[in-house]
């Protein structure tokens, strides 16, 4: 039977509790605010069964895995639910292929108490309380018999879970299932949960209202500068930096109230037995600056074939770029290793918790930042200053060019966004919006971003009258390029660019899906300019481009036309008739000339 001679050895995965054919365990919460199993050994059977699935004890090893894991930086182009989240948004990203195809995707939640324990739904509206990290320990109550049951009714599931509850549910299920996802994450340990009730405790007096929204690692002032946010049910917000916060000081800084086997992890290198490992992709702003805006970046390691399926499945709604396990593992030291030794007055902080406020107890055990502290005052002002600088460059000392940005991100009515600051103009931008046309932006537009540095291209966006640009997602058009939408015209774009020189005029309408590259000199057009007199003509025809779409420089895509997902349209081709998925085509008339083709 289960016995934990030393609090060390349980990581509190609750594996054994829900193996036991008798019920003869349960879990207790100890002074800490951890849970550990205790045997009633007048009805245990004494048959073993919770040895065999601790994992602690033993590992599950029947489990296909990269010897080295396939290593990503990537996020998720849906800019809200990336900000949302704790890292880039891929968790999101991933349930959502999952809950699309009749799938159930477990993960952590809140309780009404704060505390927080793990579920499994088929209900997608659920994925908002599942995202972003708890830092906490969470119970995991009946999540691996309810597993089990979903997999051999034949449901697909995905879970995420800390890497000790993803081997603990392997041990319990005895064997993979071909439609099981497993899903853990670069874990620097798990907190207790009464201190974190006692801090909550603390801002819920302080601010006079329950705390009704908790969101670690909020966004306020950027992704490395995270944040505490917690709302309340008074409408009342806290928020603050990691710096500043005091659950944060004393996770991050002190590291005196994490589970006691998270000193000791057994779970740390790899390969993972998960098929997915998530975390933040820190040190990316050095090792590759485009890939980090301080909105979050995951890092993405796939462990598995199955892992690597389900990744490539979500590449159209994620910008990803693949690195090397080195690089991953430079910035990131919770990959190998668990936290340091424990402090020696764990004790005396734990009994102070019973008896204190939590910000007493933290000016009594924590390193708190001192008040006015003219360096934070500098390393804040010089943040702010590099915000600012992020705008300011682009426009330069060009008063044609500061004046186009504010007036179509503050004072036009002409423009919808869904952000602040949506749209990114250089000097050399040129835009019109005629009489009841109108920009929706659903994500950030960049006009008129010049590829070497100090050119001069123009670039030049018209609407004429009722005419509407849609855009979806991030969008770029590099400098030179011209995008005119003629009278009652729709453009709809779909996250991607266009690159130097490319002309686009739409008519009725045009349609360019997510994640397309269109190269210089292309031409887009569904209108033709000029009527011509013949029964049934008509001068402009709806063009629609499909998902991850390469169109080659100087390609031409005339009206009428559509071009399935994956498709490539060669240099110089001129398209006229509808482009299947998947296939290559070129020549004048362009022709098919490769099928059943990928692209990267």
């Amino acid at each position: 039977m289960i016995q934990i001679t030393h609090k060390a050895e349980c990581c509190g995965c609750n594996a054994c509790v829900v193996a036991c054919p008798n019920n003869s365990i349960a879990m207790k919460t100890d002074f800490e605010g951890f849970w550990y199993p205790e045997v009633n050994q007048d009805v245990c059977l004494d048959c073993g069964l919770c040895e065999k699935v601790c994992p602690m004890i033993d590992k599950f090893r029947d489990l296909e895995r990269y010897k080295i894991p396939r290593v990503f930086a990537a996020y998720n182009k849906d800019h809200e639910v990336r900000i949302d989240s704790t890292s880039g948004g891929i968790f999101s990203a991933l349930a959502i292929e999952v809950f699309n195809k009749g799938g159930y995707v477990g993960g952590a939640v809140y309780n009404n108490d704060h505390t927080v324990k793990h579920i499994v739904t088929n209900d997608s509206s659920r994925l908002a309380d599942i995202r972003s990290s708890k830092y906490l320990q969470s119970y995991t109550d009946t999540i691996f018999p309810d597993i089990k049951k979903l997999l051999c009714e034949g449901e697909k599931v995905a879970i995420c879970g800390s890497p000790c509850q993803i081997q603990a549910l392997y041990q319990f299920l005895k064997k993979d299932y071909e439609n099981l996802v497993t899903i853990d994450f670069i874990c620097r340990g798990v907190n207790s949960p009464k201190v974190f009730l006692s801090y909550i405790d603390m801002l819920e007096k302080k601010f006079g209202a329950k705390a009704t929204k908790i969101k670690f690692k909020a966004k306020k002032w950027g992704w490395h500068n995270f944040s505490m946010r917690i709302n309340f049910a008074n409408g009342k917000e806290y928020c603050q930096d990691r710096w500043h916060d005091l659950f944060f000081i004393g996770y991050l800084q002190q590291g005196n109230f994490a589970r006691p086997s998270c000193y000791q992890c057994h779970f740390k290198g790899f390969p993972q037995k998960s098929d997915i490992t998530l975390a933040d992709f820190w040190g990316i702003e050095t090792i590759d600056p485009s890939m980090d805006q301080d909105c979050g970046t995951s890092l993405v390691m796939v462990n598995s074939n199955k892992g690597m399926k389900l990744f490539e499945s979500i590449q159209l709604q994620v910008v990803f770029k693949e690195f090397t396990m080195q690089q991953a593992a430079k910035y990131n030291p919770s990959m190998n290793e668990p936290l340091k030794p424990l402090k020696p007055n764990r004790n005396e902080f734990f009994k102070a918790i019973d008896e204190k406020p939590f910000d007493k107890v933290a000016q009594k055990f924590f390193i708190l930042p001192r008040k006015n502290n003219i360096l934070d005052k500098i390393k804040n002002k010089y943040r702010v200053f590099k915000s600012i600088c992020k705008y300011i460059r682009p426009l330069g000392f060009n008063i044609r060019a500061w004046k186009l940005f504010f007036y179509y991100n503050f004072l036009s009515s002409k423009v919808k966004k869904s952000k602040k600051l949506a749209l990114q103009n250089y000097k050399y931008c040129r835009i019109q919006l005629d009489k009841n046309s109108f920009i929706h932006l659903n994500g950030n537009l960049v006009m008129g971003f010049p590829q070497v540095k100090g050119s001069h291209l123009e670039t030049r966006l018209l609407l004429e009258e009722s005419a509407h640009l849609i855009v979806n997602g991030d969008y770029t058009c590099y400098a030179g390029s011209y995008v005119r939408i003629v009278r009652g015209g729709t453009l709809i774009l779909n996250s991607g660019f266009i690159n130097e020189n490319v002309q686009i005029t739409a008519g009725s309408t045009i349609k360019i899906g997510a994640d397309c590259a269109i190269g210089r000199d292309v031409i887009i057009r569904s209108y033709d300019g000029h009527y011509i007199e013949e029964e049934g003509y008509q001068i402009s025809s709806p063009i629609t481009i499909g998902n991850h779409v390469w169109i080659g420089q100087g390609a031409t895509i005339l009206k009428g036309v559509t071009i399935g997902d994956g498709a490539i349209v060669a240099s110089g081709a001129v398209v006229t008739k509808d482009v299947s998925s998947h296939t290559v085509v070129g020549g004048v008339p362009a022709k098919v000339i490769k099928e059943n083709i990928k692209w990267h």
